[in-house]
């Protein structure tokens, strides 16, 4: 045996072990893939986005990937994107507002030895709140990726999120909903319309018409009092605020959605009369739909 026989050897000797070691790992892999993924770093994320966008589906992305960085890897927007009504659906935020409006459910339930007047008077806003079933969705602003990157409103991703872009609508519209004499629906929108000039278009109020406490529900899911007085509630404070400090009434856009609330019922304790207007908001900001009393 010569030396040179013995050094040719080596590299075939040690290549046998090559395969051997890979299948190893691939096993490891398949058996235990939550652990070789905590061996290797972070996990990355899969999260989807739908509609108008040039490369639609699902991506997986590093595990600190960004709205703008799902808008890039998709391919970006296409022209007929209504950036102004995207949204965000997320898991965790879906089990948040689960919790939330339960929670909102149990305080409005009335105390032992309350009336029966208050106890009947209750019982349909709580059905009304424990019935909803939130899509988790998330308040996001798009605009161009370039312009989104490393901006407040370019939200870390989470497992699971999806973004729905949906296309532009030929119909220019704002929505009528809750206590107006003619059945919801659209009317035309016309720019710096005031706000009874929309209830006008859908037949007036309804009898049984909170008119203090008409609300906007915006395209892009947010609220906004369009009947404020000397206070109004301010859903993203979650706290009641003098209106005179927090502005005139917002503006009215297209693909809104106009809210007109029913009064409470009768029978209400005065406690929760009064937060009644402002429950019934944030309902409608997690629903993304009005939140209207039967």
């Amino acid at each position: 045996m010569t030396m040179s026989w013995i050094f040719r050897s080596i590299p075939n000797r040690r290549g046998a072990w090559i395969a051997p070691c890979l299948l190893l790992g691939a096993a490891l892999t398949a058996i235990l893939p939550g652990t070789v993924r905590a061996l290797g770093g972070p996990r990355p994320v899969t999260v989807s986005v739908e509609g108008e966008v040039r490369r639609h589906g699902s991506y997986t992305l590093p595990h600190d990937a960004t709205l703008s960085t799902l808008i890039v890897a998709a391919g970006g927007f296409t022209g007929n994107a209504d950036l102004a009504a995207a949204t965000l659906t997320r898991v965790s935020a879906r089990s948040a507002q689960e919790t939330e409006l339960q929670e909102t459910a149990g305080r409005l339930a009335p105390e032992p030895g309350a009336s029966e007047a208050a106890r009947e008077a209750t019982r349909p806003v709580v059905a009304l709140l424990l019935a909803l079933r939130p899509p988790g969705r998330v308040l996001v602003q798009l605009t161009h990726p370039r312009l989104l990157k490393n901006s407040p409103r370019d939200l870390p991703l989470e497992e699971g999120d999806v973004l729905r872009v949906p296309a532009k609508t030929d119909t220019v519209a704002v929505t009528v909903a809750g206590a107006v004499r003619a059945a919801p629906g659209a009317v035309p929108f016309t720019p710096n319309v005031p706000l009874k000039e929309y209830i006008r278009r859908a037949g007036g109020y309804a009898d049984g018409a909170d008119r203090d406490h008409v609300f906007l529900l915006r395209a892009n899911g947010t609220t906004a009092v369009l009947t404020p007085g000397f206070v109004s509630w301010n859903p993203a404070a979650s706290r009641w605020e003098v209106t005179a400090l927090a502005g005139g009434p917002p503006e009215i856009g297209p693909g809104d959605t106009i809210v007109v609330p029913r009064t409470p019922p009768k029978g209400l304790p005065s406690k929760s009369a009064r937060e009644l207007p402002g429950i019934l908001m944030r309902a409608a900001e997690i629903a993304g739909a009005p939140v209207i009393l039967p």
